[in-house]
């Protein structure tokens, strides 16, 4: 199937669409945020500094600064109705106090090197202009003996029923762009709607 045009763009500028963008995905946001909670946990992860690279409303932040209260999490986006409604999440979930949300480009993130425990990009990667820089400055970020997660749409014939499924990247054309950027290596898995890459702290 060819790769379809993106159904919006890159930034939600309009309020009216990042509500219902918000809406739509909250859930699946959440489902995502308690699977890597869990992992984290499994892993002996406990607390420290979490960032979520393009981080839409903040479902998968909030739910990450609940399950470890001993983290710093940070959510970016370039959205402002986005982070708006991700900031009155997570004071309504009451985690405002660990849980913050900047505007920042995931291309050119204004945080130190080796800065985040654990790093998390969720849905974004076929979003943006430049997805190879976006991934140099995940591990840029990230700290040595660090947890990367990625998860975005494949495209496959559900495109026929989902539109914005035809806007994203065919496994093989994720695993191009993992192996042309500087991601350490991690485990690369696959399902019918997603394709996921991971990287576990050692």
């Amino acid at each position: 199937m060819q790769r379809a045009p993106l159904v919006h763009g890159g930034v939600f500028d309009d309020p009216d669409f990042a509500e219902n963008y918000a809406r739509k995905h909250k859930g699946m946001t959440e489902k995502f945020g308690r699977a890597y909670a869990d992992k984290l946990t499994a892993d002996g992860f406990h607390g420290g500094r979490i960032i979520d690279v393009g981080c839409g409303a903040g479902g998968t932040a909030i739910v990450l600064g609940g399950r470890f209260p001993h983290s710093q999490v940070v959510g970016i986006d370039l959205s402002e109705p986005l982070l708006r409604i991700a900031h009155q999440e997570a004071q309504a979930a009451a985690v405002g106090d660990r849980v913050r949300f900047d505007k920042a480009d995931v291309h050119d993130m204004p945080y130190e090197d080796r800065s985040f425990d654990v790093v998390i990009s969720l849905n974004m990667v076929h979003l943006v202009d430049d997805p190879i820089r976006m991934l140099d400055e995940m591990e840029r970020v990230l700290a040595p003996g660090g947890f990367l997660f990625i998860a975005d749409l494949r495209r496959s014939w559900l495109g026929i029923v989902e539109r914005e499924i035809k806007s994203a990247l065919t496994l093989e054309e994720a695993r191009d762009l993992l192996r042309r950027s500087r991601v350490r290596e991690g485990t690369f898995s696959s399902s019918l709607l997603w394709w996921r890459f991971e990287v576990y702290g050692t």
